[in-house]
């Protein structure tokens, strides 16, 4: 149940404050005053899409808070949830704050923690149901009059419902599969042969190691420069073994003479070891490069080779690559996914026996739907009817008639629709074709009469729900709406006067300026004040002493059950 509302910079409203009582509250107000306003807000703690256009003009944010207290069964279910979602949980109070910034940023908490809006949509399902256009939506939708069969049926019906909704996403899982694999057949073959090519072309190519293209590049220039090698390796051997001006005579003199200064100058000590040094070094060095040519020789052979096992390499790296690595890669992932189509991972008869064995299950799942749905909708009927008796449609014929759909649906194989025959000689026709405004207000309120006794929440919201009826008619729905807030707390918009004094409380709604501001004032209204308001619903702004009488006389009667 709603105990108090906190409105801050919201739409028109400045400052706002309300307590809540049980029973049946209704708003009155002139159009524009900001009673939809109010509901509006109180929408944002149940989990309704936030704006930024909501923020009052010049405020850079807005703040609506709810306090709610819950009754056992609606304890239970916020409890689970909240659990789910870390909230802390304070008896059997709920308090919900919603925060919505100028520039579009919107902060949730319930009991003081922050949250996410899928958590407090699914808790706001336990403590509101507004009637508004959602609903006048759903009655004249016909794909969508199943669900009020659904709802009326119960919790144990939804549980089965669950069961069916998974084989019925199982299905089509399998059958998507199926389709894509039969509509691709073709692309299918023709991939799998482009796989047995590449498998085949990198398994004949033999490849051993990532860095075997470098290794043969190294080698292949070897090979590629073997005649300017060995050129250049017999003229160095020359310029060392001249018998003349060879630099193994030029370097033993250079020696001689620098041990020489030596003797002669201990300055040149230094000098002569660096030139001992270098003597020494292109010794090794000429002896290396003697061993070298020594063991040089020409592989023709080897050459070819390796020039083809490269423009293997490179061809394979075109194609796969760039890198040797990367075609090791491409090797493996291709023949991974060859394999699956070796081993049948696509295999059609497979998916089509699974797809028969769902469908037996869903067969059965969706019969037992079916028989359940049937009986519901007698005794759904049966309480509609009785309910429209209530609110001058006594001699209306109401009926859900079945067909079988001709696949499996999210709902089962049931096709249902509600027909009606609002006046005594009418045949029964489909209720979207022809109920007028007035009768679907009456029937979406005898709908939540019968729900009210079956849905957990605790406050029911009717957001001018006697909209295009008789005065008797609004009378009829004044009481209908008194006798659900026995069981239910009621706040009830409404311009009918007959409405108005069915209710335990009442709020007056009125629009002030001042100081160039326009803001929405909210009033409570004593005995005293309802009778005046309520005369001047019925009488216009001049309320005479006989409309007061009249007034009194219809607050009176309108308790009278």
């Amino acid at each position: 149940m709603l105990i108090e509302l906190d409105i801050q910079n919201f739409a028109i409203i400045k400052s706002l404050k309300i307590m809540f009582q049980p029973q049946m509250t209704v708003l009155i107000g002139e159009t524009g005053a900001g009673k939809s306003i109010l509901i509006d807000a109180l929408s944002l703690l149940l989990g309704h899409r936030a704006q930024k256009e909501m923020v009052r003009s010049g405020q850079t944010k807005a703040v609506v808070t709810g306090l709610f207290t819950l009754r056992d069964e609606e304890m239970a279910e916020v409890s689970s949830i909240a659990a789910d979602y870390g909230l802390p949980m304070d008896g059997d109070d709920l308090i919900i704050s919603r925060e919505i910034s100028s520039k579009g940023r919107n902060v949730i908490r319930i009991n003081g923690q922050l949250t996410t809006i899928t958590a407090l949509g699914k808790i706001g399902e336990y403590l509101v149901d507004i009637h508004g256009q959602n609903d006048q939506q759903m009655l004249m939708d016909q794909s969508r009059q199943v669900d009020l069969v659904d709802e009326y049926a119960g919790k144990a019906f939804k549980e089965k419902l669950a069961e069916y909704q998974a084989s019925y996403g199982q299905w089509l899982k399998i059958k998507h599969q199926l389709e894509q694999l039969r509509r691709n057949a073709q692309e299918l073959a023709q991939r799998q042969d482009i796989l047995q090519f590449q498998v085949e072309e990198l398994t004949q190519a033999d490849l051993t190691s990532p860095n075997e293209d470098q290794e043969l590049s190294d080698e292949f220039n070897k090979l590629n420069n073997y005649q300017r090698i060995a050129e250049s390796a017999n003229f160095l051997i020359q310029l060392f073994d001249d018998d003349e001006h060879g630099l193994t005579n030029l370097l033993g003199d250079a020696q001689g003479t620098a041990e020489d200064l030596a003797d002669l100058d201990k300055d040149f000590k230094n000098v002569a070891q660096s030139v001992t040094d270098g003597v020494y070094s292109l010794s090794d060095a000429r002896s290396e490069l003697g061993d070298l040519l020594d063991n040089m020789e020409f592989d023709e052979e080897r050459y070819q080779y390796v020039q083809s096992r490269l423009d293997l390499l490179n061809n394979l790296k075109k194609k796969y690559g760039p890198s040797l690595e990367d075609v090791f890669a491409f090797y493996e992932k291709a023949s991974k996914e060859l394999s699956q189509f070796e081993m049948g991972g696509l295999d059609e008869d497979k998916l089509v026996k699974e797809l028969e064995k769902i469908e037996a299950v869903m067969t059965e799942q969706s019969n037992r739907l079916h028989q359940e749905r049937e009986a519901t909708s007698l005794k759904l009927e049966m309480a509609i009817k009785k309910e429209l008796a209530d609110l001058y449609m006594d001699k209306a014929r109401f009926s859900i008639r079945f067909a079988k759909t001709d696949t499996f649906t999210e709902k089962g194989t049931d096709d249902l629709a509600f027909y009606i025959a609002p006046n005594p000689g009418e045949e029964l026709m489909p209720l979207v074709k022809i109920v007028s405004g007035g009768e679907q207000s009456r029937l979406i309120l005898a709908l939540k009469s019968i729900f009210s006794k079956v849905e957990p929440v605790g406050t029911m919201v009717f957001d001018e729900v006697d909209t295009g009826v008789s005065g008797r008619v609004s009378a009829a729905i004044g009481k209908k709406m008194h006798a659900i807030a026995k069981d239910k707390q009621v706040i009830a918009i409404t311009h009918a006067p007959q409405v108005a004094a069915s209710a335990d409380h009442r709020f007056a709604i009125s629009k002030q300026v001042a100081d160039g501001e326009t803001f929405t004032k909210v009033e409570p209204l004593d005995q005293e004040d309802s009778v005046k308001m309520i005369a001047q619903m019925m009488a216009g702004a001049n309320v005479t002493e006989a409309a007061e009488k009249n007034a009194a006389d219809l607050i009176a009667s309108q308790k009278i059950e």
